[in-house]
């Protein structure tokens, strides 16, 4: 998987099942911005970046019960998925750079089969 950096939107991992290791650092080894028309773009995070590695990056060897907080600006990357991992993950979008999906909405969005992520 490659590093992801989202320019306004945080995110908050509340790790339910599993352990992982996780990246995190504002140093981003080969930097390349996100296409604005990426799917993961207009409706998730937002604009950003993607890249290969992050430079002096802090390991965060996360499991059950661990919370962790990403501020907007700032990679993340699981270099390492023991067995599997679960979580709850809360964005948070001051600004609303993605749209806000009602009940009936996201239910539409989650009934559909699941879509490979694009880099």
């Amino acid at each position: 998987e490659s590093v992801a950096e989202h320019d306004f939107v945080s995110e908050v991992y509340h790790v339910i099942e599993g352990s992982a290791t996780l990246v995190t650092g504002p140093d981003l080894v080969g930097k390349k911005r996100r296409p604005a028309t990426l799917e993961t773009v207009r409706l998730f995070n937002g604009p950003g970046n993607n890249s290969t590695s992050i430079r002096n990056g802090v390991t965060h060897e996360l499991k059950v019960g661990d919370v962790i907080v990403i501020p907007a600006g700032t990679g993340h990357w699981f270099t390492k998925i023991d067995d599997h991992i679960t979580y709850l993950m809360i964005r948070i979008d001051p600004d609303k750079v993605t749209p806000v999906r009602d009940e009936a909405a996201s239910k539409a969005y989650l009934s559909k089969p699941a879509r490979p992520q694009q880099p």
